[in-house]
This record gives C-alpha cells, sequence and structure tokens, in this order.
C-alpha cells in the first residue's frame, strides 16, 4: 500500500497553530470539559469515578444507545465507534475493498474518500461539482453515466466539503434507486449532519434509509468536541460491521473511555449544542453576506443550506496557493486553497467559530490594502 500525504491535514499541522486568525475551519466553536460536564446533572461526579479500563471494541453499549438517538432505523448494534472520522473512512476503505474494484467519489472531496481506495488499487471515478452561477451541482445523470456493472461502491459526503452542497431528499433518493438497482454500498461522510439551517433542508441518513447505506459521524463538527476523537460508522450491513471491526482491531481496538463518557454528555444535551451552534453560524454567515456584497467583484461565492463551510471564487488572476500565502504572511490569517483539493481558483472558509468576526476584518484589512 502506497498513499500520498494528507494535503489538508499537511496543511493544518503547518499553519493552523500559528496563524492568529483563521476563516476557514470545518468545525463549531469547541467547549470545556467544564462547561459540558455542566450540561447534565451529576456527570462531574460519574466524570471523576470513571473506571479508566479497556471499552469495548465496539463501543460502549451506553454511548452507541446514545449516538443511536440520532437516527430513525439505526440501533445500539448497527454500529461501531471509531477515533474520529477518520478512521471509520480508512478502515471501511481497507475492509470493503481491493484491487481492480470500481468505485466513484464525489469530488473535490475529503482526500482520504479518493487517495484510500486508489492505495489500494481501485479504479477511482469522480463525479465532478458542476458550478451553474455560484452554485454548486452534483448532477444525477453525470453519476449515472460513471456506474457500470463493476461499480462496488459509491463514496458521498453531504453537506459537502469543501463546496457547502447539501443533497435534496428527492436526490437522494434517486441516488440510492440507483445503487439499488446494481447492488452498490454507499458510503456516506455526514459528518455535518443536524447542521441544516433551516428544517426543509433535513434528510435522513444513508443507513437510516437504504439497506446497504453506511453513514459516519463525528463529535468533531456538529458538535465541536473534536478533542474527544469520537466517530462512529453507522450500517444496516452487517457483513461491512463485521469486516470494519476486525480491521479496527489492528488499529485502535477500542476507544478512550473519557472521551467515551463526555461523547455520551454531548449526545444527550446535543440540541444546546446544535442550537449554540447554528446561532454562531448565523451570525458569522451575516457578516459574510456584507463582506461578499462589498467585494463582489472579487469573489464570489454560494451561500449553503446546511453546514459550516463553503468554497468562494477568486474573480481575480492570483494562484490561490500563492494568495493563501500571502494573507497568512502579511496577516497571520488562515485560508484553506482550493489547491488542497486539487480545485484551483478557490478557497474554502468556514463560519462555526466565534472569532470569525476579528478574523474576517483581517481578511478584509488585507483585501482593502492590497487587491
Amino acid at each position: 500500500m502506497t498513499i500520498p500525504p494528507f494535503k489538508l491535514e499537511r496543511y493544518y499541522s503547518l499553519h493552523e497553530f500559528t496563524a492568529d486568525y483563521s476563516i476557514c475551519n470545518s468545525d463549531c466553536e469547541a467547549m470545556t470539559i467544564k462547561d459540558l460536564l455542566a450540561l447534565e446533572q451529576g456527570a462531574s461526579d460519574k466524570f471523576q469515578e470513571l473506571w479508566l479500563g479497556y471499552t469495548e471494541t465496539q463501543g460502549q453499549l451506553s454511548l452507541r444507545q446514545d449516538i443511536s438517538s440520532i437516527y430513525n432505523n439505526i440501533k445500539p448494534e448497527d454500529m461501531l465507534v471509531c477515533s474520529g472520522a477518520q478512521e471509520p473512512i480508512y478502515l471501511f476503505s481497507q475492509a470493503m475493498v481491493g484491487a481492480g474494484d470500481e468505485v466513484i467519489v464525489q469530488s473535490p472531496c475529503y482526500q482520504s474518500l479518493q487517495s484510500v481506495p486508489e492505495s489500494l488499487g481501485c479504479k477511482v471515478y469522480q463525479w465532478k461539482v458542476r458550478y451553474e452561477g455560484n452554485q454548486p451541482v452534483f448532477d444525477i445523470d453525470d453519476l449515472k453515466k460513471l456506474i457500470s456493472s463493476k461499480t462496488k461502491i459509491i463514496y458521498l459526503n453531504t453537506p459537502h466539503n469543501p463546496t457547502g452542497f447539501h443533497f435534496t431528499k428527492a436526490e437522494q433518493s434517486a441516488i440510492i434507486e440507483m445503487a439499488r438497482k446494481h447492488g452498490i454500498l454507499i458510503f456516506c461522510d455526514e459528518v455535518y449532519r443536524e447542521l441544516e439551517h433551516a428544517p426543509e433542508y433535513v434528510i435522513p441518513a444513508f443507513a437510516d434509509v437504504y439497506e446497504h447505506g453506511v453513514s459516519v459521524g463525528v463529535m468533531s463538527k456538529s458538535y465541536g468536541l473534536p478533542g474527544l476523537r469520537i466517530g462512529w460508522l453507522a450500517t444496516k450491513n452487517k457483513t461491512v460491521l463485521e469486516n470494519v471491526a476486525i480491521m479496527k482491531e489492528y488499529t485502535t481496538i477500542c476507544n478512550a473511555a473519557p472521551s467515551e463518557f463526555l461523547a455520551g454528555v454531548a449526545l444527550r444535551n446535543r440540541w444546546p449544542i446544535l442550537i449554540r451552534n447554528l446561532t454562531i453560524m448565523k451570525n458569522n454567515l451575516d457578516l459574510y453576506e456584507g463582506f461578499f456584497s462589498r467585494h463582489a467583484d472579487l469573489f464570489s461565492w454560494y451561500k449553503p443550506n446546511a453546514g459550516p463551510i463553503t468554497f468562494v471564487k477568486m474573480n481575480f488572476e492570483e494562484d490561490d496557493m500563492h494568495f493563501a500565502e500571502r494573507v497568512l504572511k502579511k496577516k497571520k490569517l488562515l485560508l484553506l486553497p482550493g489547491g488542497i483539493y486539487d480545485y484551483k481558483g478557490y478557497f474554502r472558509i468556514g463560519f462555526g467559530r466565534t472569532k470569525i468576526p476579528e478574523s474576517l476584518e483581517q481578511f478584509e484589512a488585507f483585501v482593502v490594502e492590497e487587491l
């Protein structure tokens, strides 16, 4: 197995903790352990008394029960708790595909959705985004043309990183119908689920509505708790679940008991957390609307209806990697250039953090001074 460096994670490793400002993070505002424990009466005492032994490889039953509450048909026995979202993404491909298999991946994408299957010898076909005006579109007919009798898996991500695109229920149903007809697994990265900006944009988890659907969730994004390193894979397909569990015994084996406990507290109290995060996002989106209105000659953007990120198009001639370097050097402000996704001429912005207002001020100062 030969796999290339993960460009996005390399970029963050180099710059995230040295920049003073950022407008590109994809998670929501984090909280302290103290603030999290305060959400539930008695949680602090229980945390202090927690036994620090091994946990179940599948994840503690109590945590799986809490996770199942965010699904309609997924039960505690239908999931595997993992380390973040990266582990289930990696393990699923390791467990379910091999040399010669054909898979389809939304593009641009979170790199491991494509690089891991490629490293295993798969033929990867890209379902590419198309922009109609400022709006990203993944055309269902384009997907249909990519499917063949050899297609084993369709890798999806909704709400989508980095474009901000989100499937409608009709689009989701059409994809499932095609997959069911050909016996194809659907693996959907749903780490921004529950961050729909209004109820009409909510769609079911793929694992809830397709017998061969596999959904990935995580505490990092919607709930703003990346430090817990807790994610999960959910599916009604028992073969997938068993094969991934076997692979997990070669990686983390089990999860950290304190993280599982704290994740349970967060999930049982997720609505206050989600309402807080959605409020932060709305306020920041209002600021971005003003900024992009003032600088419409320089930038075009898509205001998404779900999730905390979107892509911005540069309406001037400059390499996006070079542009991000200039902003970082001049203002110690972090942008995520489209070149990280092999999609030039764009950069990703995020709006789930409380420091966006002051970071956006720095970016606007750079724009006024340099552009």
